[in-house]
């Protein structure tokens, strides 16, 4: 009876309650689902396969830890190589302070096709999921910005050809 007399006070019907209680459970998992997915999405290619990824960085950065127990060449697709069996793809990164404001620096990578055929290559910040994906023709070199930070020289990348 209280129950019934407390929901006509406050004009709330258990239904109602309820259904509330319903879409703020729906819209949770929604929003768990979503910041899932872009995870994910780092880390497989929207292209299908993608090939082992290659680590660099300027100068000032040491490189990446190597990881003993890592079991990561196995599981990727070779990646394009020349017939003496260089690889067809390579990255040079660079810091280039911008003109208006100094302390602002635009990383630059250098993706140089040494092979000739057309080659999709996606090149991120080291573990980061802010990449971008660039299509470099057969014997071409092309400069991508991959972000602007301000203070920061020296950055990490890693690339990946897309199969």
């Amino acid at each position: 009876m209280f129950s019934r007399r407390h929901s006509m006070i406050y004009g709330h019907s258990s239904n109602s309650i309820c259904y509330a209680s319903g879409a703020r459970i729906v819209a949770v998992i929604i929003v768990a689902v979503s910041l899932v997915g872009t995870q994910v999405q780092a880390q497989i290619s929207g292209f299908g396969r993608s090939t082992a990824p290659v680590f660099g960085g300027t100068g000032g950065m040491p490189p990446p830890p190597a990881n003993p127990f890592s079991t990561v060449k196995g599981n990727f697709p070779p990646m394009h190589t020349t017939v003496s069996g260089q690889p067809c793809i390579s990255v040079h990164a660079r810091a280039v302070a911008q003109v208006a404001d100094p302390h602002i620096f635009n990383h630059i990578v250098l993706v140089d096709n040494v092979c000739g055929q057309t080659i999709k290559v996606q090149v991120c910040y080291f573990q980061s999921t802010s990449c971008i994906t660039v299509a470099v023709n057969g014997y071409q070199k092309l400069d991508r910005t991959l972000g602007i930070s301000p203070g920061s020289r020296d950055f990490r990348y890693e690339y990946r050809e897309l199969l």
